[in-house]
């Protein structure tokens, strides 16, 4: 079996992440036993679209099964057939960990931060979800609005009537929202992001990580206003 570390580049914030043979060694963090504890429920459950825990190595980094594939790059890169079948892979972990004791008194277990970086594409399939780090507690709505935001870049270029017609198809396919609490949670994703990165562009470990939240704090604050600015177009049109 092979020992040779590989670096991984993965999402925007994770350092440390190596490949070894056909596992994943990570750091560990404070919400790791969450974590693992989620892993472990998802493989009882047969969830088919996350890594798998497989335990702490000698350096006291977690290990996770290594997921071949390809990790989506650039902007709108997804077709609305992909991004149905991840609104399917969303409603499945939510209905996986709905009820379970990892979610305290809140509605399912959210991963939070469902972006393309965080997707493993086989034959241009989605096949996966990564970097659980974010995962905790909350409600359906919260994952879906996040999805929406990033795979769907809502506030860059693109016009609020050809958003609103990306999004139907997925509001639709999930199910059981209005649209007012949809923008309402979107609105309220985009802030918390927004002050994480006002925070990290401060007090970040790393001067790539404080200059990537530095870029991004007036690009979130555009979105935001665009996301206030087009809501009631797009409200309308889901209500139709």
């Amino acid at each position: 079996m092979s020992t040779t570390e590989i670096s991984l580049q993965g999402g925007h914030s994770t350092t440390g992440v190596v490949k070894v043979g056909n596992t994943v060694h990570r750091p560990i963090n404070s919400n790791s036993g969450f974590i693992h504890k989620l892993l472990l429920l998802l493989e009882k459950k047969e969830y088919p679209y996350s890594p798998k825990y497989l335990g702490i190595d000698e350096q006291g980094r977690e290990i996770l099964n290594f997921i071949e594939g390809t990790i989506p790059r650039g902007e709108n890169v997804l077709s609305e057939e992909q991004l149905l079948a991840v609104v399917k892979m969303i409603k499945e972990l939510h209905d996986a960990t709905e009820g379970s004791e990892l979610t305290g008194d809140r509605e399912v277990v959210c991963h939070n931060d469902l972006a393309p970086w965080n997707i493993v594409l086989q034959a241009n399939k989605p096949v996966a979800f990564i970097d659980f780090d974010d995962c905790t507690p909350g409600a359906r709505i919260d994952d879906f609005a996040y999805f929406l935001w990033t795979f769907l870049e809502l506030g860059d270029n693109t016009s609020a009537d050809i958003q609103a017609k990306r999004i139907k198809p997925l509001f639709d396919a999930y199910g059981s929202f209005s649209s007012k609490d949809l923008f309402d949670s979107l609105i309220k994703q985009q802030n918390k992001i927004l002050e994480k990165r006002i925070n990290l562009s401060i007090s970040a470990k790393t001067k790539e990580e404080r200059d990537f939240s530095k870029e991004r704090i007036e690009k979130v604050r555009n979105e935001i206003k665009w996301v206030g600015i087009n809501r009631k177009e797009i409200e309308e049109y889901l209500n139709q």
